[in-house]
């Protein structure tokens, strides 16, 4: 008797706030745009089988450049013209200022410390008043000039030992290590070797463990759909590949950071690292940088496709 008690006690504490939320769920009426009607539990994540960009375009054809998608448990706003696009980045960039926080980028971006993923506020404020100044200034883009026509040097000299042997060359790789080794020296004073065996030098191992970090972040997760289901990544081997990833990761950057402290003052030529650490030390800076703040820039500079163009753009 007393054990049905107890149950019934139990069973109606847990069932009458559900029963008050629903009510009031149902009661509450939110100004959504228009959007196609959704099902139980996967929202509208049956209508995106086709190619994403195909699929939001019929639908936007529908449902007007102001859609509302429910992805799962994640409520999403789909902007597809110029004018609704400048209402958003423009007229209310402060309320969509932050970006969203997913499963795998929460993680190697240091908790969202880096630039691009950190939300607004003075952290990010200041991070990217550092990067504007500090970092993407004039004056320290033209700092990196002569290791721009270094690497040009470097390929031309490949390319014509290699038409003097009468021997093929693979312009797609040769380009990439260019490309490479400009974002490398600018950042750490590394850059790769074009007859190095891969997975021999730190430079080779750090590009594929960046290669990896680039898969896990793009690689749909279904706790981004379903943030609560993030525990089902301990059984599925997502969580220890992530881990084993972020280890090798963080390694990297810890050595880097360890290099260029003892380091200090004995380059004539200051990179990333460099600058990041004279500020990390500046006493008349708003924030102080943390190496994990500082991890996290790095990220940014190596892995984000804004900085990657940016130098693709100043060669």
């Amino acid at each position: 008797m007393s054990f049905t008690v107890a149950a019934l006690t139990i069973f109606i504490s847990c069932f009458i706030p559900l029963l008050i939320l629903l009510i009031k769920k149902k009661h509450e009426h939110k100004k959504l745009p228009p959007g196609p009607r959704k099902l139980p539990i996967i929202g509208n994540l049956h209508q995106l089988s086709q190619p994403v960009h195909q699929a939001l375009r019929c639908l936007s054809d529908k449902h007007g450049s102001l859609m509302f998608l429910q992805l799962g448990s994640v409520p999403t706003l789909v902007v597809s013209s110029a004018a609704m696009a400048r209402e958003v980045l423009k007229t209310h960039d402060l309320i969509f200022a932050s970006r969203p926080s997913l499963y795998a980028t929460k993680k190697l971006s240091y908790n969202g410390t880096n630039i691009s993923l950190a939300p607004y506020g003075k952290y990010w404020r200041e991070v990217r008043k550092i990067a504007l100044v500090e970092l993407l200034s004039a004056k320290r883009v033209k700092s990196f000039e002569a290791i721009r026509k270094e690497e040009v040097a470097y390929i031309l000299k490949i390319v014509e030992d290699s038409t003097a042997k009468s021997t093929p060359v693979n312009l797609t790789e040769l380009m990439f290590l260019v490309v490479n080794n400009i974002v490398l020296r600018s950042i750490f004073s590394k850059k790769g070797n074009h007859s190095e065996e891969k997975g021999k030098s730190s430079v080779s191992k750090f590009i594929e463990i960046l290669n990896e970090t680039q898969e896990l972040a793009s690689v749909g997760n279904i706790a981004d759909s379903y943030p609560w289901m993030g525990w089902y990544n301990k059984f599925n081997g997502f969580d220890g590949r992530l881990e084993k990833n972020f280890r090798a990761l963080d390694g990297f950057y810890d050595m880097v950071i360890q290099e260029h402290r003892q380091q200090s003052g004995g380059s004539q030529h200051e990179d990333l690292v460099d600058v990041l650490l004279r500020v990390q030390n500046d006493p008349n800076q708003e924030i102080r940088l943390s190496d994990e703040n500082i991890k996290g820039v790095l990220t940014v500079c190596t892995h984000d496709s804004e900085f990657f163009y940016f130098l693709l753009f100043i060669f």
